[in-house]
């Protein structure tokens, strides 16, 4: 493999076909050490599908469902208060936002719900819609779609799912797993369409997670971070990690 990048996709598919395999069987296969092997697994556990066995044995948990919206709210509850509370300072009179999918972009946009002048949201999310559609001061545009009941978003599009919409000043964004490497991750492979969809019109990309996120890798793929504009995370920050960021020319906000 030409970088860790590419190992760490291969491992993940391996495992996802073969369900179980070893470290020195991946190590062989990848051309690498067993340390090196073993270091990626550590990293990929983070997602909750892959495991590690007693005797270097490797697991794909096929029927993890990711971790339920109960337990990702209780995670570092008063930094992501505080991220959402920043955001409020971003938006702009007239400006039309997209609000993704995310218990954090949830709660930012229940915050916005506090701003006393006019301005347009964009969102797939079920339960915020309904708040949101209440106020006079947002018009509120939703994504339609099927409904994934554990964190009432829509998914599953039977067409483009930003069909209609050219536009947007900015998106208020987030991932599972955020990483100067490996790049944005999710638990769910149905969350890519919508977040792709919803960075393509946008002119601004805000990625909005506790630090928490921060080094984590999950199965599902997005990209690289090279179309973010901005990253807004808590003072916990990982020092090395961000410094990443800062030599990728990427504006960097802690709060």
């Amino acid at each position: 493999m030409k970088n860790k990048r590419q190992r760490l996709d291969g491992i993940t598919g391996a495992l996802q076909l073969e369900e179980r395999t070893t470290l020195e069987a991946l190590a062989k296969r990848f051309d690498v050490s067993t340390a090196t092997i073993r270091r990626d697994i550590k990293l990929l556990e983070n997602s909750g599908q892959v495991y590690q066995g007693k005797g270097g044995e490797v697991f794909y948990r096929k029927d993890y469902p990711g971790p339920t919206r109960e337990v990702m709210l209780s995670k570092a509850i008063n930094e992501k208060i505080r991220i959402s509370e920043y955001c409020t300072t971003l938006i702009n009179e007239k400006e039309t936002i997209i609000i993704g999918p995310g218990i954090i972009t949830t709660l930012a946009g229940r915050i916005f719900s506090g701003l006393d002048f006019d301005f347009r949201v964009i969102t797939n999310n079920l339960s915020l819609a309904l708040e949101l559609s209440e106020l006079e001061n947002i018009s509120l545009f939703m994504i339609g779609g099927e409904i994934e009941k554990q964190y009432s978003t829509v998914r599953d599009f039977s067409r483009d799912p930003m069909s209609g919409i050219q536009y947007a000043d900015k998106l208020f964004m987030t991932a599972d797993g955020i990483d100067p490497e490996y790049g944005l991750t999710y638990y769910e492979a149905s969350r890519l369409p919508i977040v792709q969809g919803m960075m393509a019109v946008a002119r601004e990309i805000i990625l909005i997670a506790d630090s928490t996120k921060f080094g984590n890798v999950c199965f599902h793929y997005l990209g690289d971070l090279s179309k973010v504009n901005k990253i807004i995370t808590d003072e916990n920050l990982n020092k090395n990690i961000k410094k990443a960021f800062l030599n990728e020319n990427i504006e960097l906000i802690t709060v």
